[in-house]
C-alpha cells in the first residue's frame, strides 16, 4: 500500500461512523481505530511473509544479504513515515538490545501523516540490533531491526 491509498482510506473512515477498519493486502495488514473521542484516528500495521509476487517490483523489499545467517531475521519497515521506539517522548522504550519479542509483539511507532501506527514483530527471537535511530524518517523496506530467532 502507498501513502495516498492509507489516506484515501483515512478519510474514508473519518467520513462515516466507524469505529474501527480492518483490511490486509498483499500481506500487509492496516488497522484503524477511531480514539475514545473520536477526534483522532489510530493505525496499526504488520507485514506478514511475503508469499504474493504478483506486485510491481517497486513495492518489493530489498533482497536479504548473501551472507545473512540463517537465524537471522530482518524486520523491515512496512510503511514510510518517522521511526520511534517509545509510545511518548518521556516513556520507556517498546523494546532494548536482548529483550525477547514474540509475534505480535509492538516494536516500535511509525508515525505517518500525523498517524502514529504500531508496528507489531512478525516472528519471536531475540533483538540484538536497532538499525535506526528515534525521530528518524524511514522508507518503505528499510532494515529496522535484526532479531535472532528461536530454534
Amino acid at each position: 500500500m502507498n501513502t495516498k491509498e492509507i489516506q484515501a482510506l483515512l478519510e474514508l473512515v473519518g467520513q462515516f461512523d466507524i469505529e474501527e477498519f480492518e483490511m490486509e493486502r498483499s500481506g500487509v495488514r492496516i488497522r484503524i481505530r477511531k480514539g475514545s473521542s473520536g477526534s483522532h484516528l489510530q493505525t496499526k500495521a504488520t507485514v506478514g511473509p511475503r508469499e504474493d509476487a504478483s506486485l510491481p517490483p517497486s513495492e518489493e523489499p530489498p533482497e536479504p544479504a548473501l551472507d545473512q545467517p540463517e537465524d537471522l531475521y530482518i524486520f523491515r519497515a512496512p510503511i514510510v513515515g518517522t521511526f520511534y521506539n517509545a509510545p511518548k517522548p518521556d516513556a520507556e522504550p517498546f523494546l532494548h538490545l536482548g529483550d525477547s519479542v514474540e509475534s505480535g509483539s509492538v516494536l516500535c511507532i511509525i508515525e505517518a501523516m500525523k498517524i502514529f501506527n504500531q508496528i507489531e514483530s512478525d516472528a519471536a527471537g531475540e533483538i540484538i540490533r536497532v538499525r535506526v535511530e528515534n525521530g528518524q524518517p524511514v522508507e518503505y523496506g528499510e532494515p529496522l531491526f535484526e532479531i535472532r530467532l528461536r530454534s
